[in-house]
């Protein structure tokens, strides 16, 4: 149940906290949580998948800030600043925490979330022609799809100028990206057609900047002036998300059919020239009811046609591409997939013991079934016990995560 203060009686969004250690792989369990702002303070305690309850605080045009305050036995304490909260969405404050041996723990450690991109005007970035930039030298796999055109584990971003070599690197999850880009540079309550336009933008430009190789040593920078705004502990928000874990694999065919990168996507919120993607004008478009096809179509194919969608051919996870199930996984299904998700679901039960043990005999059933529901709830998936591509790349893409930082 959502926490609602009495005296409320402005427009409200949601906020819950996660917390864990590593990349999700331990939920911290039993952290205490204070969130403060705007005249609250309220306390809370993670439940055994690291996760608050979801509260409801109140949220002005555009959004309202607050600040979360997380403590637990045996780590560093950390406060966040800058947690955005938008009317009518559900925003979700990663946390990550380190263990500490120390008796005495240090002082908490303290960042804060940079103004939305929104807020701020638009950046100068050099002029780019798309239809100009090659494709890179053909891989060495001649007999499979481009390495590049399929989905990463990870992107290396590097959070500084490009020729600083000093600059910090951070190893993100995609989908982690893609989520946290989007929730720093639209806006969560826009229209879904709108975030679907601006996400499968984001998505393209990134993929792009993969595939040609643009930059040596990292995937892509961090900052507005170059590439995308990309901020580790970005607040993200659940309408973003459920648009991402949908359409992550997909992204923007190049206009010219000779070329296989995906497209070069430039955007900008208020752009003052042609050609390029207006993120605010595209929420304006979807409320007129376009869809978010043709939201991309009225930006760029005035100066590149045709502008079409394609999705990529795979994933990638331990370097190598991964194959998901031929057919989604449900109640009856039976074999090596099925076998292989109460794998999965085993070992991530280990940490996430909401989520209860299978026996592994490659039999969908009740008890797998209910297994599949329990982490649908806690990883932001529609609750239905069936492990359709977007289930399975969660599943998977945890698994791995945690058999690495075993590793590490």
């Amino acid at each position: 149940m959502n926490y609602l203060h009495p005296s409320m009686r402005q427009a409200t969004g949601n906020l819950m906290v996660f917390v864990f250690e590593g990349d999700k792989v331990k939920p911290v369990v039993g952290a205490t949580v204070v969130i403060t702002g705007n005249t609250q303070e309220i306390t809370l305690q993670t439940n055994e998948s690291g996760q608050t309850q979801s509260v409801a605080l109140p949220a002005d045009e555009p959004y309202s800030t607050y600040s979360a305050a997380v403590s637990a036995t045996g780590y560093e304490a950390v406060k966040i600043h800058g947690i955005q909260v938008f009317p009518n969405t559900s925003a979700i404050q990663e946390i990550q925490l380190t263990p500490v041996r120390q008796t005495n723990p240090p002082q908490p450690k303290e960042y804060t979330i940079s103004p939305h991109q929104l807020d701020r005007p638009d950046p100068v970035k050099p002029d780019i022609n798309p239809l100009t930039i090659p494709d890179p030298e053909p891989p060495s796999r001649p007999d499979g799809p481009p390495i590049g055109l399929l989905i990463p584990e990870y992107l290396i971003v590097h959070c500084g100028a490009p020729k600083d070599r000093s600059a910090p690197k951070h190893k993100v999850k995609f989908t982690d990206y893609i989520t946290k880009v989007a929730s720093a540079e639209i806006y969560s309550n826009w229209h879904k057609e709108a975030l679907t336009a601006n996400i499968l933008c984001i998505i393209s430009y990134a993929l792009n900047k993969l595939y040609t190789r643009f930059y040596e040593g990292f995937d892509i920078t961090c900052l507005i002036q170059f590439d995308q705004k990309y901020d580790p502990k970005q607040t993200t928000y659940k309408e973003i998300i459920e648009v991402v874990d949908t359409i992550f694999n997909q992204y923007v065919k190049h206009p010219n059919p000779e070329l296989k990168q995906p497209f070069h996507t430039e955007y900008r919120a208020n752009p003052q020239k042609p050609c390029l993607f207006g993120q605010n004008k595209s929420q304006q478009l979807a409320l007129k009811g376009y869809k978010h096809l043709d939201i991309l179509k009225h930006f760029y194919e005035p100066c590149y046609k045709p502008i079409e969608t394609t999705s990529t051919p795979g994933v990638i996870f331990q370097g190598r591409p991964a194959r998901p199930p031929e057919q989604i996984l449900k109640d009856g299904s039976r074999g090596a997939d099925v076998r292989e998700i109460q794998v999965f679901l085993n070992e991530i039960a280990k940490k996430y013991t909401e989520i209860p043990k299978l026996e592994v005999d490659g039999t969908f059933g009740g008890k797998t079934s209910k297994a599949v529901e329990a982490f649908q709830k806690i990883f932001t998936i529609p609750q239905n016990g069936m492990v359709d591509f977007r289930t399975w790349y969660k599943i998977a893409n945890l698994y791995y995560s945690i058999l690495e930082y075993r590793l590490s």
